[in-house]
């Protein structure tokens, strides 16, 4: 199996919808996907990694590292990890790794302070992977916001 990593395009749709949902309930707004892949790929600032089986096509694994400023002691940007996630026939090959190893890379070149991440209580598997590759759990919140269904003015 040849695994490669790189920035997702447009065309990944399908296969970043797919993989998704192992982090989600049900498939995507490929619409709205197509949209925010064009702006991530106009924004320095961002990267939509996608792990690639080379044998076949298909999207194995997604994240999205965003590096955002912080104006915290001497004001080196943060890098935010969300949306990990690796198809189950392709998990225990290394791949979660591999996709962590390029974006912190990319972090790097950013001049990043530190690397954070989110998970769902629920997800102890991919918790036990994020302290094996050097994450400490610590304390965090989470607030979400109703969905508004029309005109606000």
């Amino acid at each position: 199996m040849n695994i490669v990593m790189r920035k997702a395009k447009v065309g990944d749709i399908a296969g970043l919808d797919k993989v998704m949902q192992v982090i989600s309930d049900g498939p995507g707004d490929r619409e709205k996907m197509a949209l925010l892949i064009e702006n991530m790929l106009r924004d320095e600032n961002k990267y939509l990694l996608v792990a690639v089986n080379e044998d076949n096509g298909e999207i194995a694994g997604s994240l999205l590292g965003v590096a955002f400023e912080d104006i915290c002691g001497d004001c080196r940007p943060i890098l935010l990890v969300e949306n990990v996630a690796v198809l189950d026939k392709y998990q225990g090959y290394g791949i979660g790794r591999r996709m962590f190893d390029e974006i912190e890379q990319w972090g790097r070149r950013r001049n990043c302070h530190y690397e954070m991440l989110v998970s769902g209580l629920e997800r102890t598997g991919a918790h036990k992977f994020y302290k094996k590759i050097g994450f400490m759990e610590v304390k965090g919140f989470k607030k979400y916001f109703l969905v508004c269904l029309g005109v606000v003015g």
